[in-house]
């Protein structure tokens, strides 16, 4: 997702306060939070990118079919601000405590609307591109 992302004009600031750091991407990815124990540094990056191109190689070597992650419409908050016109929902808090909005401030886009096709497109070919 962040090479994908790089292309919409999301800053790398930007994504830094959008992914969370190694222990809590998954709830990240499940828009749970943001930011939290990050930044992501590049070298972990690479080091994940080089990895999972070897567990995909391994599981085409060994006849499996992999089933990849597609965009979700999680997106940073800043895309609000690059794509104005697109339809964004601001989800509401579940832990109102910190008021950076790491633990809410989920921004989804609408999955019926252009910018989300277009996003999900891009996320794609990425993936398929390798």
């Amino acid at each position: 997702m962040l090479l994908h992302l790089v292309d919409f004009n999301i800053s790398k600031d930007d994504l830094n306060d959008f992914f969370g750091g190694p222990a809590f991407l998954a709830w990240a990815r499940m828009g749970n939070l943001h930011g939290w124990g990050g930044p992501l540094t590049q070298n972990w990056l690479d080091q994940q990118l080089a990895l999972q191109k070897r567990i995909l190689s391994r599981m085409l070597e060994l006849g499996m079919t992999p089933v990849l992650p597609s965009f979700s419409g999680n997106i940073p908050a800043a895309l609000k601000k690059i794509s104005p016109s697109a339809n964004i929902t601001k989800l509401g808090n579940w832990n109102s405590v910190d008021a950076k909005c790491r633990w809410s401030c989920t921004y989804l886009l609408d999955p019926s609307g252009p910018l989300f096709v277009e996003i999900g497109e891009a996320f794609i070919r990425r993936q398929v591109k390798g």
